[in-house]
């Protein structure tokens, strides 16, 4: 049962049907003939062709084998690819074989983090990206892989590390674009967005790969300048532990705890989504074992970094898949490409992969999740366009972090600037904020007043400031104030000391001020913070309700 604990795979397998194999080999047949042509793409987007391979296979096993969705692929994304290109690639400095090196060690330190992080239960942290941030970034994204792949798809060779640069030398030598190259690479795209529209069930990729070969063999496009993959070579690859160095180690440390934190909040968002659709649940602890597994297996045997695919989930789901056995045939298929069939891949034009490539960027995109933040709130929109332009004008690891910060700002600017409200006494006796209940009427003389928000030492002057400015603009002499507490649900020391300033400067001018609807905790710490004992004040100052302490404050007794 321990074993079942850790390798969920196990219990798939002692549960499965008989009747769920002919659904899960047709979905793993048809996987596979997809991952064949995206991994190859994906790879080519890192500037590792094989790579994408590679991590096509092993990876799927040991997911399988430790994850704990039933429905979710994973394998090489284009977020993962993109981090490898624009990250990574500049430390090779052109040397392939050291880029395949760096990008191995990049897989196992992203397998380790996420290992250790699901040992020590911290699948929490997919919550760190916030909603605009991931949104920005994936179509920061989609402008990279943009940037990258239309210089192939146009039969240009263009010069430029970052995008902005890319594209401004592809507008200068459009002059110089190959009519062959450029059909190529729209016709892949136009077929992959058809079928994705019309047709969810025909894998566009495969249609557009076998289509773009044919093409190339038939009219020898080969001659007219078009750009071929060449001869791609043949086995297995072979397992060894990329030993990085120090230096190494260090420069790719922050890009590796980047890359699992987007996988891995990528990876739930797709694993949630495909569960709800067929009621089942996903631990959040659990996946980060599997896609630790995943990356660690993947580095071993020189492949990208793993994340999931809605894409390709959504091909396995529309082709009938039932369990996990889908991506061990899809690898097995994958497998025996690499094995026996690379040498058909030789006339695969480079335009081709361009086309998938876009396509896939294409997918990354939604204009209609930028009107709902639009609409939500404004400066929501503003962080998804600032990591967008961040991403796309700075680099993926720069682009983040604006967005990072630029949320984290508006956190803080959240929590020093709160909300707060006055409170009327309604009809039936309840206290509601008057800006928002027209039956809520002030009691002359009182100020009930609510702040929405933690008490501590970024907003305790400003708590101090609004309670002093609702007393001078009452419409009538304030004798009483009430603190509806309710919203307060932490509160520091320099908070504490603040209200013993402000309870003596009120009462210096006659007011009297009592706390209601506090909770517990906060309850305890304003009595340590005031310095009260169970025979002087407590009673005086704190209450269970509004109403309770409004009451006491009208009626002080003997």
């Amino acid at each position: 049962m321990k074993i079942v604990r850790w390798m969920p795979g196990l219990a798939a397998v002692r549960d499965y049907r008989a009747s769920f194999l002919p659904r899960d080999l047709a979905a793993g047949v048809t996987l596979g003939a997809v991952m064949v042509p995206v991994g190859l793409a994906y790879g080519e987007l890192a500037g590792l062709p094989l790579a994408g391979l590679y991590g096509s296979m092993l990876p799927l096993l040991a997911y399988a084998l430790f994850g704990s969705s039933r429905h979710l692929v994973v394998g090489p994304d284009t977020a993962m690819a993109a981090i490898v290109a624009v990250a990574v690639a500049p430390l090779a400095i052109g040397d392939p074989t050291r880029l395949a090196f760096l990008a191995a060690g990049l897989g196992v330190m992203v397998g380790a983090i996420c290992l250790l992080a699901g040992l020590f239960r911290l699948g929490f942290v997919a919550n760190f990206l916030s909603k605009p941030v991931i949104t920005g970034f994936l179509h920061g994204l989609a402008l990279v892989i943009l940037g990258a792949q239309l210089p192939k798809v146009l039969g240009l060779r263009v010069d430029g590390a970052m995008t902005l640069d890319q594209f401004a030398a592809t507008i200068r030598q459009l002059g110089e674009t190959n009519l062959a190259s450029l059909a190529i690479g729209a016709s892949c795209l136009a077929v992959i967005l058809l079928c994705r529209r019309f047709a969810p069930r025909v894998p566009g990729a495969v249609l557009a790969l076998a289509g773009s070969m044919l093409a190339v063999v038939l009219l020898g496009l080969d001659r007219q300048g078009v750009t071929l993959v060449g001869r791609i070579p043949t086995g297995l690859p072979d397992l060894s532990l990329p030993l990085l160095s120090l230096a190494d180690f260090d420069v790719l440390l922050p890009v590796a705890l980047v890359a699992a934190l987007l996988s891995f909040s990528d990876t739930m968002i797709t694993a949630r989504a495909f569960g709800t659709r067929h009621g089942t649940r996903v631990d959040a602890d659990q996946e980060l074992l599997g896609l630790g597994a995943a990356n660690l297996v993947s580095g071993l045997s020189q492949g990208l970094p793993i994340s999931a695919s809605d894409t390709r989930t959504a091909v396995a789901e529309a082709a009938g898949s039932r369990t996990q056995l889908t991506m061990v045939i899809a690898a097995a298929i994958v497998a025996g490409v690499t094995l026996w069939l690379a040498d058909l891949l030789y006339h695969l034009p480079t335009a081709a992969l361009g086309g998938i490539l876009i396509a896939s960027a294409w997918g990354l995109c939604d204009v209609d999740e930028f009107r709902r933040l639009w609409r939500f709130r404004r400066s929501d929109f503003a962080a998804a366009l600032l990591t967008m332009a961040g991403v796309a004008a700075l680099g993926v690891m720069e682009g983040i972090l604006v967005g990072v910060v630029f949320s984290l700002v508006l956190l803080l600017r959240a929590l020093a600037f709160p909300s707060d409200a006055v409170l009327g006494r309604t009809p039936d006796g309840g206290w509601h904020d008057v800006a928002h209940r027209p039956d809520a009427t002030p009691v002359p003389g009182l100020l009930v007043y609510r702040f929405s928000a933690p008490l501590f030492f970024a907003n305790c002057e400003l708590f101090r400031d609004r309670i002093e400015a609702r007393i001078a603009a009452a419409a009538h002499p304030v004798r009483r104030v009430v603190v509806d507490g309710g919203a307060i649900h932490d509160i520091d020391l320099m908070a504490c000391e603040l209200l013993v300033e402000l309870e003596r400067e009120l009462r210096a001018k006659g007011i009297s001020v009592a706390f209601g609807n506090l909770r517990d905790r906060v309850r305890r710490d304003i009595e340590r913070g005031l310095h009260l004992t169970a025979g002087d004040g407590e009673g005086d100052l704190v209450f269970p309700s509004v109403a309770a302490a409004a009451a006491a404050l009208d009626d002080p007794g003997p």
